[in-house]
């Protein structure tokens, strides 16, 4: 794992291995320029919070993300910063971080601190461009892999 962030140069983007979070309902269209883009490893930290608040979701399809939904997803990413910004140790986020790759969950224990501090800093970022996107736009979809 290189670094904990969103992408939103899609120049910066390698292959197809990506989740896109678009504005609105999925339209068919992919790869949009209003778009943030996270590697799936990335995304992987937090995709439990969005697997337990959007109906039906598929880490490989097209998921339609309503406000109702959106507002469950971001009190958990706040809930998930808190905890992150009070542990001390790796132990005390376990259970709270999902890790796909278990390659991920021994990088972040073993970088504890820097992890820390970049996936908060993700979380911040995604939560402001969601709280001033959807309820301009009513939807945000969650393209998968």
């Amino acid at each position: 794992m290189e670094q904990i962030q969103i992408i939103k140069d899609k120049s910066k983007l390698e292959g197809t291995c990506y989740i896109e979070l678009c504005l609105g309902k999925y339209k068919g269209k992919h790869w949009d320029e209003s778009s943030l883009f996270f590697d799936e490893e990335v995304f992987g930290l937090i995709e439990v919070i969005f697997e337990r608040n959007i109906p039906n979701y598929n880490h490989y399809c097209m998921n339609d993300a309503d406000s109702n939904s959106w507002g469950k997803i971001l009190t958990e990413l706040k809930e998930l910063s808190e905890s992150l910004r009070s542990a001390n140790e790796f132990n005390e986020i376990i259970g709270k971080v999902s890790f796909v790759f278990s390659g991920t969950r021994d990088y972040f224990q073993n970088h504890f601190q820097s992890c820390r501090g970049q996936l908060q800093e993700m979380i911040s970022e995604l939560s402001a461009w969601a709280e001033t996107n959807i309820n301009k736009y009513g939807h945000i979809a969650v393209l998968g892999i």
